[in-house]
């Protein structure tokens, strides 16, 4: 994969960060996103799935749900962004407990997180 680079001076850096993140995106992904349109993979549309979806239900998801679970076929992320974009859903979970995902543990593997929801 061809990797660009991009120099900005501080004040720039700082409000393409700002942006990200009001975002809740990394700034690879929001550069992507406002280049070449909208992707599924965000936080906000993630936890818009989860909370319409049945992930609360202990007989679907008993030990938890995976991201992959969340999108099911529509899952086609790659490896490299798909670590950066469950990264940044941790962090925004994490940070707003009110929510009700819950960041349970590495999986059985410890490759991928798992989280449990508490509908409210």
């Amino acid at each position: 994969m061809p990797v660009v680079k991009l120099t900005l001076n501080e004040k720039s850096y700082q409000e393409l960060q700002r942006l990200a993140e009001e975002d809740h995106q990394s700034m690879q992904d929001y550069i992507r996103c406002k280049i070449f349109g909208n992707s599924i993979f965000t936080v906000d549309e993630a936890v818009r799935r989860v909370q319409a979806g049945n992930f609360d239900n202990t007989e679907l998801y008993p030990d938890g749900f995976e991201l992959p679970d969340v999108y099911g076929n529509d899952w086609t992320i790659p490896r490299g962004p798909a670590g950066v974009f469950g990264k940044n859903f941790f962090n925004h979970v994490e940070a707003n407990q009110e929510l009700g995902i819950k960041f349970k543990d590495m999986g059985k593997y410890g490759r991928r997180a798992v989280y449990t929801y508490e509908r409210r």
